[in-house]
Order: structure tokens, then C-alpha cells, then sequence
């Protein structure tokens, strides 16, 4: 496991904690608190998963940037980007007590992706 994983980990469980300390004392408080840390969190993965990019990227070079390869690369880095932001907003319309509207979140991200693969 890597380091940035470590602390990342450690970071949530700390601030799931204070939420639920939080949470009997002022839900509103709470649910600011879980919005920041979400953000905060999120940001955190998207650098995390730059290497990666940047790895993808040298592959290209290596492949002589053939259009067709970094079209599908490309599509597949935006979905996967479509998806995690999907999943983290139905989570939090879910915590929130919006089921439904977490639903219909999940059923617009997984459409926005169809339409992003139809050129493949």
C-alpha cells in the first residue's frame, strides 16, 4: 500500500469520526463538515491518479500517437472521471436521505458515458 493510500485512509477515517462526534451536537455542522472532507478527498484522488495520465501520456509518444489509440484513451480517461464523480454525488445525495434523486445521478452518469463511447 502506498503512502499517498496511508494518508488518504487515515484522513477519512479521522474526519468520519469528528462527523459523528459532530453530527449530535449540530447536523448542519455535520453535513458542511462531510461536504468539505468529500471535496478535499476527491481532490486528493485526482492527484493521485495524475501519474497515471502522465503514464498514458509516454505511451502515446511510444506508440506514435496513433489517433485511433488516443481516442479510446481518451474516452476511457474521461469515463472513468464521469464515473467516480457520479458515484461520489449519489453517495452524497444517499447520506443526504435523497435515494431518489441519487438514482437518477447514477442514471445520468451512466448515460453521459454511453454517449461518450459512441464514436469507438
Amino acid at each position: 500500500m502506498s503512502d499517498i493510500s496511508v494518508k488518504l485512509f487515515g484522513a477519512a477515517i479521522l474526519a468520519v469520526l469528528c462527523i459523528v462526534i459532530i453530527r449530535k451536537q449540530s447536523p448542519d455542522t455535520a453535513l458542511t463538515l462531510r461536504l468539505v472532507v468529500t471535496v478535499g478527498l476527491a481532490g486528493a484522488c485526482i492527484a493521485a491518479i495524475s501519474p497515471i495520465v502522465e503514464y498514458v501520456k509516454e505511451i502515446f509518444e511510444i506508440l506514435g500517437n496513433s489517433e485511433k489509440i488516443a481516442t479510446a484513451a481518451l474516452v476511457l480517461l474521461k469515463a472513468l472521471g464521469i464515473s467516480l464523480l457520479t458515484h461520489v454525488t449519489a453517495n452524497i445525495c444517499r447520506d443526504s436521505g435523497e435515494g431518489s434523486i441519487a438514482y437518477y445521478v447514477e442514471l445520468g452518469g451512466k448515460a453521459e458515458i454511453l454517449l461518450l463511447s459512441l464514436p469507438l
